[in-house]
């Protein structure tokens, strides 16, 4: 048993505990969260007091690439669509243990950040073997590509077999399920066989839509770049005449329940049909503002019913693993008026609530033992105290280099710079020859 205290607990639905603890049992689930003198204290449970720190959920991240954290830095400029084609390319020069460094290094990074939930997608096995070897929750997608119909039974035994072999990193803490990646990566055909295999096996759902003018022309007009991009090699392009989150809901989407990333260009009629099918949300406005696509509507999102949460996306397009500031750019865009209840809301409970992760993002009993502790002792947070609105002070104040500790059902996984049980410095060498190898590829000179 894991016994907490601080100077004040964040459970996010409810008020701010000052002097709080929580105690977590051996199950790894919460037992109890209140005032300190109202949380017992088992003899047998290790009790730390932690001072003048916010105790909270540990953070959900809806929407990463782990196996590109060795890409960070080398892909910045639009056109989205040479981005997209440069980023592939990238990728088919690496090699397995690339990925499996990038992956590795991705989720110590989250840890540090405070986050515990982690919703990834990846063409590779790594991102799974890696959350699960490391312990972090969540679900890992197995993206699909193949945008020639010709070609639909080539990619759809290729994702079985994938599928089969991320079996084996399952567990109550970690799903696997599948991503058709985009409406330009996905045939028509394949989009309707990746939904009805993920129904009939009750797997997850996840896929980028709506992320950009690129892909809403391919869709609606078969015109722009990706259409010009599929005409060269021959693969036959349909403008369908309807937005890209209609036309993936028409294709087999609406009875999955899907997690839709991005949703920039979903309009109002969008997003009332996303909430009819009980489609969620993974926005991630960071990236979407670095890669130009403008801002998704939060605002209406919300206002509509839908379950959304924040993501960081990949460190190619993102930068940092840093859902502080993602929360900040939310709420500056156009969130509507977004407490700071609201703002850390979305990466702790209703990001988990997006995923469909039950018992994360949450400090309740019977909710798993996942918590960041963050410091309040830089001076934006009052000298230690954060005054007497703790969560304004994270929520306007906060940033991943501000949580000191992380736990995942009750196990200490990241402290003050220290990944227990990891050899870190081997973790950071091999991430940096992923990333000297992806420079190589790009045909950029290195750097001693």
């Amino acid at each position: 048993m894991l016994r907490l205290s601080a100077r004040w607990v964040l459970p996010i639905r409810g008020a701010p505990i000052p002097g709080g603890a929580v105690l977590v049992g051996d199950d790894g689930r919460i037992a109890a969260v209140g005032p300190n003198a109202a949380v017992p204290r088992p003899a047998l449970a290790v009790a730390r007091q932690l001072g003048p720190v916010a105790l909270l959920p540990g953070l959900v991240n809806t929407h990463a690439h782990l196996e590109l954290t060795g890409l960070r830095g080398l892909v910045r400029d639009p056109p989205f669509a040479e981005w997209v084609g440069t980023v592939r390319r990238l990728k088919d020069a690496l090699q397995q243990r690339h990925f499996e460094a990038s992956a590795t290094w991705g989720v110590l990074e989250h840890f540090a950040a405070g986050i515990t939930t982690i919703g990834d997608t990846g063409s590779s096995t790594e991102p799974a073997r890696a959350m699960a070897e490391l312990g972090a929750r969540g679900v890992a997608y197995h993206e699909v590509f193949g945008p020639d119909p010709a070609r639909l039974g080539e990619s759809v035994s290729g994702l079985s077999h994938q599928l089969t072999v991320l079996d084996d990193c399952a567990s109550e803490r970690l799903r696997i399920g599948v991503s058709p990646h985009a409406p330009y990566t996905v045939s028509e055909p394949l989009l309707r066989a990746v939904a009805d295999a993920a129904l009939a096996l009750s797997r997850p759902l996840a896929m980028h839509l709506a992320e950009s003018r690129e892909e809403d022309a391919f869709v609606r007009t078969g015109s722009g770049p990706f259409a010009e991009a599929h005409a060269r090699r021959g693969i036959p392009v349909t403008a369908r005449g309807v937005s890209p989150i209609a036309w993936a809901l028409d294709n087999g989407l609406a009875a999955l329940r899907p997690l839709l990333i991005h949703c920039v260009k979903a309009s109002e009629a969008d997003i009332a049909r996303m909430a009819a099918c009980g489609a969620t949300v993974a926005h991630c406005p960071w990236s979407n503002a670095a890669l130009g696509h403008g801002r998704a509507n939060l605002a209406a999102m919300r206002a509509g019913g839908l379950a959304v949460g924040l993501g960081t996306d990949s460190v190619v397009a993102g930068g940092a693993t840093d859902l502080f500031a993602e929360a900040r750019y939310a709420a500056l865009g156009g969130g509507g008026s977004l407490s700071p209840r609201d703002m850390l809301g979305l990466i702790t409970g209703q990001g988990a609530r997006a995923l469909g992760v039950a018992g994360a993002g949450a400090l309740s009993p019977g909710a798993w033992g996942d918590l960041t502790a963050v410091s309040l002792g830089r001076a934006p947070f009052g000298g230690g105290d954060a005054g007497t609105d703790p969560e304004a002070a994270l929520a306007w104040s906060a940033t991943a280099a501000d949580v000191l500790a992380t736990w995942v059902g009750g196990r200490c996984v990241y402290e003050r710079g220290h990944w227990p049980g990891v050899d870190a410095a081997a973790a950071r060498t091999a991430v940096a020859e992923a990333h000297r190898a992806a420079l190589a590829a790009l045909g950029a000179p290195r750097v001693s």
